[in-house]
């Protein structure tokens, strides 16, 4: 009878420890990863709860198994990262690709803010913005010119060129007439700067922060457009913009998501045009047809388009 029974104990023992080699302590996928999008996502199983994992040298994270599965999500840096896990004394260690940097975040929340205020602006104003442009810049040439000659003068008036006083005396009456100039230029200076402080408050929650945090944040989030950024330091390694499949139905709701595209498109040195003219041919053709998208490409930018049942996702990366 004890034999029996420490038989039948035995065989207990074996049956749960058959069904504990079922799920490895450790194991991953894959040990090399590229990333895509905005990270890289680990996938691997374990027979333990939790699993720890460290990214280079940082502090030690946990993750929870669901079902004896774990998919961590990395963010994509600038330079090659290592991510070590372990479980129940087992460890694995993989090493995630560097990913190349869009912009920095500097440079793009200065355009994108510009360029986002602009928008706003009335069709008048932005008439004006552009005469003030385009003439601050020519007054600037001119006043460059004006200053280069008068230095060529004064040289020549010292080598005992008495003509070169007749030269000073016309690139003084030429400075004159540029600071007249320069004055009236100011009025509409005034009108185009109290303009773009109306337009500022109107898209203040369009605009992107002065900073970004290193990782994956969402930078803006209103109904139409969320704006989420992966940065590293200063480094813009990738943007998501997001849109609800149900405003892309609304013409007013579906134009302010077209304004943030383009506008973020130039602001990583795509071109903005040939991008929506390519966006809006491939959202044609799904309407009737099921293919996979195929990543969009602009002056070495790549943008690739995805769907959910309530989510538009266009990813930015290079």
């Amino acid at each position: 009878m004890k034999k029996l029974i420490g038989i039948g104990f035995a065989a207990v023992l074996l049956v749960f420890g058959l069904a504990g080699c079922g799920s490895p302590s450790l194991s991953v996928n894959h040990h090399q990863l590229k990333p895509d999008g905005l990270a890289a996502v680990i996938k691997g199983q374990s027979r333990y709860k939790t699993i720890n994992y460290q990214i280079d040298n940082g502090k030690q994270q946990t993750e929870k198994t669901h079902n004896h599965h774990f998919a961590l999500t990395i963010p994509a840096q600038a330079a090659s990262q290592k991510v070590t896990l372990s479980a129940g004394g087992s460890h694995q260690t993989v090493k995630i690709a560097k990913a190349a940097a869009l912009t920095t975040y500097s440079n793009l929340q200065k355009k994108y803010n510009q360029a986002i205020t602009a928008s706003a602006l009335s069709k008048t104003d932005q008439k004006k913005a552009r005469y003030l442009q385009a003439q601050s810049t020519k007054l600037k040439q001119q006043q460059q010119a004006i200053t280069k000659a008068v230095a060529t003068a004064k040289k020549k008036l010292a080598a005992g060129n008495a003509a070169a006083a007749k030269d000073l005396q016309a690139q003084a009456a030429k400075a004159d007439r540029l600071k007249a100039q320069a004055a009236k230029l100011k009025a509409t200076s005034s009108e185009v700067t109290k303009a773009m402080q109306q337009a500022q408050k109107r898209v203040k929650n369009r605009s992107l922060p002065a900073t970004a945090q290193s990782g994956i944040h969402n930078l803006v989030t209103t109904s139409d457009v969320t704006i989420r950024t992966n940065t590293d330091q200063n480094q813009v390694i990738g943007i998501a913009l997001m849109v609800p499949v149900s405003a892309m139905k609304d013409k007013a709701r579906a134009k302010n998501f077209a304004v943030t595209f383009s506008i973020l498109a130039d602001s990583v040195g795509a071109n903005a045009k040939k991008i929506m003219h390519d966006f809006q041919k491939q959202t044609k053709s799904n309407q009737t047809s099921k293919t996979t998208n195929q990543a969009l490409h602009s002056n070495g930018v790549d943008f690739q388009v995805g769907y959910s049942t309530t989510t538009l996702y266009i990813y930015m990366t290079k």
